[in-house]
């Protein structure tokens, strides 16, 4: 098992653990936080990775642990906000003292596309045929996008913690590119702009439009051509109900997205 790397990105942090189930000598391993009896290997290095990749980053081990729901957490400092993920060769940590994170990695597959209609609302395909028919893009370049949308959904249904969420209602993402620098979207218009914000209450129009930096708004752009040459950026994406916003920097990896997301 070995640290892939770790990255600060405004008010979080984050870390990738490669998990080496052929490793010499792992299953002799004695790390120095307490393990307890795990009957699938499988399992046992998912919890020994994420609590060496927590360590690696400043956390106690010990101090991890979970609440009735199943949400990881810092028992020692409350204020303190983490997630988890693992895939089959890779474990991820985030860790946050100013607002509540989510992260998910997942490891390419073409089950994706088969399953693409539980998590893709219509709003969210159309703008992704309107991105994918600019150029000859290649299938890879749509499993990616679709992963993105799926791992930023899974990051915010952790950072959420609220149950029995629809992924494909309640949690939406605006594939349009962020700058970074000021939150701010690029270019002429968004699905999120125009058609996420409508309606009785929202709640978003009032918070967020609001201000010298707004996070979202109608000066937004449509996704870059480029986005797998770019391999990193930042989308804008709410929980609908409620009209929560969320910033999800995305990752793309030669074997897996990486999603990490920050309540705004």
């Amino acid at each position: 098992m070995s640290l892939v790397y770790t990255g600060d990105l405004d008010t979080y942090r984050y870390g990738v653990w490669k998990m080496d189930t052929e490793q010499e000598g792992y299953n002799t391993e004695q790390p120095d936080f307490p393990v307890p009896e795990f009957k699938a290997a499988q399992r046992k290095l998912e919890f020994v990775s994420v609590r060496k990749l927590a360590q690696a980053m400043g956390i106690n081990p010990s101090d991890i642990v979970y609440t009735v729901s199943g949400k990881p957490i810092i028992k020692a400092v409350p204020e303190t906000y983490i997630s988890i993920s693992h895939s089959r060769n890779y474990a991820a940590f985030i860790v946050s003292g100013q607002a509540s994170v989510g992260i998910d990695l997942e490891e390419y597959s073409d089950r994706i596309l088969r399953i693409r209609s539980r998590f893709m609302n219509e709003e969210e395909e159309l703008k992704l045929s309107k991105v994918l028919s600019k150029q000859t893009y290649s299938a890879r370049a749509e499993l990616c996008a679709l992963y993105i949308h799926w791992c930023a959904k899974e990051a915010m249904f952790k950072a959420l913690d609220i149950p029995g969420l629809d992924f494909k209602q309640d949690l939406r993402v605006d594939f349009c590119e962020i700058n970074r620098e000021d939150n701010y979207f690029k270019g002429e218009s968004s699905i999120m702009g125009d058609n996420y914000f409508k309606g009785e209450n929202p709640v978003m129009v009032d918070n967020y439009l609001k201000g010298e930096n707004p996070v979202m708004g109608d000066n937004s752009n449509s996704f870059s051509e480029n986005f797998l040459q770019n391999k990193q950026g930042r989308l804008s994406a709410c929980y609908f109900p409620e009209q929560l916003g969320f910033n999800v920097d995305y990752f793309i990896k030669e074997e897996y997205i990486l999603t990490c997301c920050s309540l705004i």
